[in-house]
């Protein structure tokens, strides 16, 4: 009796993750970096400094410090589960940036302001850390993938600052949290279209090896 082989049965038995995957914790990530710098102005204080009456220090540990600590916090547990799990965490990172996003947004004093940075900060380390995983586990053009995202979040630290004071300065800092919340609930959409998308292509994978097994 004739045996197929392992490779006969799965034409792609190394295959990694689909590069399209990363397209949901990306775009999550770049928000996070977005997020990350967008408190700060270069030419002055910030429009949130002023108008929550905080020191530079206190902006420091509540906008910056805290921010980073979540964030350091969160990315091992993407990085290492992200992989497996992309979609669940990239959605529960997305989750808590929306919460932050909107608290930071409708925050009545600085008091409360390290609430909405730390479940931000949550999300996008969460978000980053996936998005490394899936990165690792691309089967070609890791390198051209890691420089694109890499460049990317760059410039979108470096630009937020500048974004940020314009529409500030325009009307009010709040709105650019209630824009930035926008770009949240759009990419939670992007990563369950793309979820559901996975795991449709995941079933079908295994329905035709049971058929042909």
């Amino acid at each position: 009796m004739y045996v197929p082989t392992p490779t006969e049965r799965d034409p792609h038995p190394q295959a990694g993750q689909p590069w399209w995957l990363i397209i949901g914790p990306g775009f999550a990530a770049l928000i996070g970096l977005f997020l990350l710098t967008v408190v700060y102005r270069f030419d002055g204080l910030s429009a949130l400094q002023v108008e929550l009456h905080m020191s530079s220090q206190a902006l420091l540990l509540s906008g910056l410090v805290a921010y980073l600590v979540a964030a350091a916090i969160a990315f091992p547990a993407g990085l290492l589960l992200g992989a497996r799990f992309p979609t669940s965490l990239t959605v529960a990172g997305l989750g808590l940036m929306l919460l932050g996003v909107l608290a930071v947004a409708f925050v009545p004093n600085s008091a409360l302001l390290v609430v909405g940075r730390v479940l931000t900060g949550l999300g996008a380390g969460a978000a980053i850390g996936v998005t490394a995983a899936l990165i690792r586990r691309l089967p070609t053009g890791r390198g051209l993938a890691a420089g694109v995202t890499g460049g990317l979040g760059v410039l979108a630290m470096v630009i937020a600052p500048f974004l940020g004071s314009l529409l500030s300065d325009a009307l009010s800092f709040r709105l650019v949290y209630v824009v930035a919340a926008l770009f949240v609930f759009a990419a939670l959409v992007v990563t369950g279209v793309i979820g559901i998308v996975a795991l449709t292509k995941k079933e079908t994978r295994h329905t035709r090896r049971y058929e042909q097994g």
